[in-house]
């Protein structure tokens, strides 16, 4: 898998074509932000002037490995904003729609300076995520409040806070830090039930999620990133943020995730 190719769209006679991996699977599913991640190449890609400056979207149904087209309506056109309506298909299934605002890059900046800071060196490193999810692999993660192992999962603390960066050996520049910031968002928002519950009794399946950025950085740089939950019997609610390496704010993004419990039933784990 490499993320270079991974959300990569072509233009179409109506609108844009991209192919889901089978590599985005994990327990039945297409990880959501890997849906998003393709939209938000096709609203770049239909305003390649400008930059996202928010995106939400919601899964009407799962995506499934295989060609997925994505097409664009402009509901709104400005001076220096533009209003998206971005809709995901598989077939004649409608699988993610979005209304995507792009704007000026002087409105929402690309911050390249960013790229050279460094976590705290007592940061530990999180090696067992990529035991368990495919993508972590392309990825470098240092816990601040997060187990170092699948063991530490169910402690009751509806909270995520990590380091996280692209490895530089593996991603390339062509990679977009919009489209990892929506993958890292999708995973770890709602990874806060199993923080908080444990593998086993819940499977939380993402029904919407937002992001808005101040700023953008390279997919290279580190980002702080921080996710709470609150959870119900059958819902959880969740909000999360990016923060450069020195406490500058990047993105907010929230998730409304339905909550299907199975007692005395293991669940894989899915966000």
């Amino acid at each position: 898998m490499s993320f270079e190719t991974a959300f990569a769209v072509t233009p179409s006679s109506t609108g844009f074509l991209g192919t889901v991996g089978e590599e985005w699977m994990f327990a039945g599913r297409v990880f959501g932000g890997c849906v998003a991640a393709f939209a938000s190449e096709v609203a770049r890609a239909t305003a390649p002037h400008l930059v996202l400056g928010s995106i939400q979207g919601s899964y009407p149904r799962a995506a499934s490995p295989g060609p997925i087209e994505g097409r664009a309506e402009v509901i709104r056109k400005g001076r220096s904003t533009q209003l998206l309506r971005i809709e995901l298909l598989q077939g004649d299934e409608l699988v993610f729609t979005a209304d995507a605002w792009m704007v000026e890059t002087r409105l929402v900046p690309s911050d390249r300076t960013v790229a050279g800071a460094q976590p705290p060196a007592s940061a530990p490193l999180v090696t067992w995520l990529e035991d368990e999810v495919a993508f972590f692999k392309n990825l470098e993660v240092r816990a601040i409040d997060y187990p170092l192992t699948p063991a530490g999962l169910g402690d009751g603390v509806p909270r995520c806070e990590v380091w996280v960066r692209g490895r530089p050996d593996l991603i390339g520049e062509a990679t977009h830090g919009a489209a990892a910031d929506l993958l890292l968002f999708d995973a770890f928002l709602l990874e806060c039930v199993f923080r908080s519950e444990g593998v086993g009794t819940v499977q939380p399946i993402t029904l919407d999620l937002g992001v808005r950025w101040t700023r953008h950085i390279p997919v290279h740089a580190w980002r702080r990133l921080t996710t709470e939950a609150t959870i119900t019997e059958g819902i959880a609610l969740a909000g999360g943020s990016t923060r450069a390496a020195d406490g500058t704010l990047l993105s907010r993004a929230t998730t409304l995730g339905r909550l299907l419990r199975r007692a005395d039933t293991e669940v894989g784990r899915e966000q």
